[in-house]
Order: structure tokens, then C-alpha cells, then sequence
């Protein structure tokens, strides 16, 4: 009785394979339709538009992926072709029940706009990634200026230190409604130091090295909730916050 009974189960188990197999060999005989390209624009970046994953698909229309059996797309090669794209953080490829190619692709997230004075401008992604300035869109993010630019293009966040603590102050303030909207931009000198430069009031936020920065972004604060209110946005022209414990106005 038990030899029977584990015979039943191996028949079964062939059987749903087989179903399985066939299935699964009838699927892949079935052409590509239709592409079919989701982006996820929930930041708003307008990067990549479904024509240009169209193209990277395709390889700029030179191969023809509609009509083509799935037997003969390399789905993943299909998603490598689209992260290629330095906007694409990543990609999904897979297909529908009715032939449709289905695209999934998240785009990088820029974080700040590096100003160059003899080079290209550049974009830091929210994953320490730097993304070329793009001709069709503009990123609306702060502007970072000042000789130290050309280091964080140069090397990477994750192998140095400095700029490491560049990144996470960059990063804080993204993360932050107020101070995302306040801080327009910031200097950064060839030792690190930085300074700031808010969008209302005219005072020059002189920060230091990218070092206490929940410290330093507290004493701010305070400058902006108990200091200007009493004095007027236009009074100081300048505010430093590089002392422990101290904020320095005049």
C-alpha cells in the first residue's frame, strides 16, 4: 500500500511537470506584441521618457524586438541594456499572458547640482552616484559651487572620507522640507569648509567642515525661530556656526 501510495505521488509530480513544461514551452513560442513601459516618476524627475527606454531596448531600432519569439529575448540582457542608461537606478523586464513585454524602470534621484567652471556640470544621486546633466531635463536641487566640486566628481563618495560627510550633509538637508526649500546653495573651499547661501534673508551661513551636522542644522534653528524674529531677516550678514555651542552673528 505505501509503494503504491508513492507512486501515485511521482506520477503526479511528473505529470504537473510536464503541464508545467509545456506550458512554459508554449509561452516561450509566443511573440513580443507589445511594449508596454512603466516609469516611476515619484520624484518628479523627467529624465527618461518611455521613447528613450524604447530605444534602449531596441538598441536604437536596430533590433526588433516586436514580432520576436520569447524564445529569443534575453530578458535580462533586455534590463541590462536599460541600466546602462547613467538616469536608470534600475529595471524589470518580464512578459504578460498576452505576448505584452512589460517595463518596469525607477530612475536616480538627484540630490544636488555640482557647478563647474571649465567642465560640464554634474548631478549626486541620492546613492552617492554622480549623473550627467541631462538636455531635455533640469533637476530643480541646490547648486554646489566651489573648487572642492571637481573632488566629489573625481572620487568616490564611498572610498573617501570627506566626501562621504559632503554626502550625508547633502543628504540631510534633502531629507528635510524646510531646510530643502531654504538652503539654495552652498561654496565648498579645496579644505572642505562650507558655506551656504539660503533663499530668503541675506545672511551667509558659514557651516565648517560637513562635521555635528544635526548640531550645527539645531543652531540654525535657533537663528532662524528666536534670533531673526526679533531682529529682521535682513539684519545679519552673516551667521557662524562652526563653535560648539555658539552661534556667531554680525
Amino acid at each position: 500500500m505505501r509503494l503504491k501510495k508513492w507512486v501515485k505521488i511521482a506520477l503526479f509530480s511528473f505529470s504537473m511537470l510536464a503541464i508545467v513544461a509545456l506550458a512554459e514551452k508554449r509561452r516561450s513560442n509566443k511573440v513580443c506584441q507589445r511594449i508596454l513601459i512603466d516609469i516611476d516618476n515619484r520624484y518628479e524627475n523627467y529624465f527618461v521618457n518611455e521613447k528613450d527606454v524604447q530605444m534602449l531596448v531596441t538598441n536604437a531600432g536596430s533590433d526588433n524586438v516586436i514580432g520576436k519569439r520569447y524564445l529569443e529575448l534575453d530578458l535580462k540582457e533586455l534590463e541590462h541594456r536599460i541600466e546602462a542608461n547613467k538616469y536608470v537606478r534600475s529595471a524589470e523586464v518580464y512578459r504578460d499572458v498576452k505576448g505584452n513585454l512589460l517595463i518596469y524602470a525607477e530612475q536616480n534621484r538627484p540630490l544636488a547640482r555640482l557647478i563647474r567652471q571649465d567642465a560640464p556640470d554634474a548631478y549626486i544621486s541620492d546613492a552617492g552616484e554622480i549623473l550627467p546633466v541631462s538636455d531635455t531635463y533640469t533637476a530643480r536641487v541646490m547648486l554646489i559651487s566651489g573648487p572642492y566640486t571637481e573632488k566629489l566628481i573625481r572620487d568616490k563618495i564611498s572610498e573617501d572620507e570627506n566626501n562621504r560627510q559632503i554626502f550625508m550633509l547633502i543628504d540631510f538637508i534633502s531629507q528635510d522640507d524646510f531646510w530643502k526649500s531654504q538652503i539654495a546653495g552652498m561654496d565648498i573651499d579645496k579644505e572642505g569648509g562650507i558655506t551656504m547661501y539660503p533663499q530668503v534673508g541675506k545672511q551667509r551661513i558659514e557651516f565648517g567642515k560637513a562635521e555635528n551636522i544635526p548640531d550645527k542644522f539645531a543652531k540654525l534653528s535657533v537663528f532662524y525661530d528666536q534670533i531673526l524674529p526679533r531682529k529682521g531677516w535682513n539684519f545679519y550678514n552673516r551667521v557662524n556656526l562652526e563653535y560648539q555651542d555658539q552661534i556667531v552673528c554680525d
